[in-house]
C-alpha cells in the first residue's frame, strides 16, 4: 500500500532565539520587534532610576534588583534583529491528486555496463498527470534535462517497517535562490544595515512510502556512486506494470540519498512524517 503525503514547508517568521556570546547570551528577534525593545530599554532605565531613589533597607535585595537589572539591559541593549524575505520555489500548476502518483519502479542493470545506465521510475496513473508532474521537476532544474547541480533532490528514507519513503523537492541551495537572497541583501545593505538577513523559502515537497523494497535495495546495491542514473515518467499499465511515457525526455540524476529515518535530524527535509 502506498502512503502519500505532500507538505509545504516555510520557516516561521518571528521566531525568538539565543546565541550564546560571551559573556551574555544574544537575543534574535524579527525586526518587527524593534520598537518594544526600544520601549523596554526605555522603562528598565525608568526602573534603575525610581529603583536608586527608593530607600532599600536590605542591601541584598537593592543588589539583586540592580543585578537583574543590568542583564535585562545587556541582553536587549545586543538583541539581533533580523529583517526576512521569501523566495517561493516553482510550484506546480494543476491540482495535486495523491492517488495519481502510483508507485516507483528501478531498471538496473544486472551487469556493469559502461555504456548503460540505470533507472528510476515516478509511476503515474495517468500520462497527463505524469508530464505534468516531469515538466515540474525539469523546472526545478532550469528546464534543462541534466541535472548535475542536484537542482532536483532525490531522497530514499529507509522506514523500520520494512517500507522505504521517497523525496522529491527543489534544493534550496540553487543558483537563483542564492542569486535572489544576495540581491535582497545588496539592496537592504543600508536600510538594513547591522540587521540579519533571515532567508525563508516556500518549497513544495512531495512524499510517497512504499512496501515494495526489493527492487530498491537492488537498486541502492548496484547503483554505482560515481556514475548517473536516468529520472523517467512511467504510467502503470493494465496489468500493473510499468511502462516509459513517451515524448517526456528523462532526466539524467547525479545525486540521491540515503539514509535511515533514525539518522534524520529536525535540520533535515526528509524529517517531515
Amino acid at each position: 500500500m502506498l502512503k502519500q503525503k505532500n507538505r509545504w514547508k516555510c520557516k516561521p517568521i518571528g521566531r525568538v532565539s539565543f546565541r550564546w556570546e560571551k559573556p551574555f547570551p544574544k537575543l534574535i528577534l524579527h525586526e518587527k520587534f524593534e520598537k518594544k525593545i526600544k520601549w523596554s530599554l526605555r522603562i528598565l532605565t525608568i526602573i534603575g532610576i525610581s529603583t536608586s531613589i527608593l530607600t532599600i533597607e536590605e542591601w541584598y535585595l537593592s543588589l539583586s534588583i540592580s543585578l537583574l537589572l543590568f542583564g535585562l539591559e545587556q541582553i536587549l541593549e545586543k538583541v539581533i534583529f533580523q529583517y526576512t524575505s521569501l523566495y517561493v520555489q516553482p510550484m506546480p500548476n494543476w491540482e495535486h491528486k495523491s492517488r495519481e502518483w502510483k508507485g516507483m519502479c528501478f531498471d538496473v542493470l544486472e551487469e556493469n555496463n559502461e555504456e548503460m545506465l540505470n533507472a528510476v521510475g515516478c509511476v503515474f496513473k495517468t500520462e497527463e498527470y505524469g508530464k505534468r508532474f516531469f515538466q515540474l521537476l525539469k523546472c526545478w532544474n532550469y528546464d534543462n534535462k541534466i541535472d548535475k547541480d542536484n537542482n532536483i533532490c532525490l531522497s530514499f528514507v529507509i522506514e523500520s517497517n520494512q517500507k522505504y519513503s521517497v523525496y522529491l523537492y527543489a534544493n534550496p541551495e540553487r543558483d537563483s535562490v542564492k542569486d535572489f537572497f544576495k540581491k535582497v541583501e545588496e539592496s537592504n545593505k543600508f536600510e538594513k544595515y547591522g540587521k540579519e538577513h533571515q532567508k525563508l523559502i516556500f518549497d513544495r515537497i512531495f512524499r510517497n512510502t512504499f512496501d515494495n523494497k526489493s527492487k530498491f535495495d537492488q537498486f541502492i546495491e548496484k547503483q554505482n556512486s560515481n556514475k548517473p542514473f536516468w529520472l523517467i515518467p512511467s504510467i502503470e499499465r493494465d496489468d500493473g506494470a510499468a511502462s516509459i511515457i513517451y515524448g517526456e525526455e528523462p532526466i539524467l540524476k547525479y545525486h540521491f540519498r540515503v539514509v535511515n529515518r533514525s539518522e534524520l535530524s529536525k535540520r533535515d527535509v526528509e524529517f517531515i512524517t
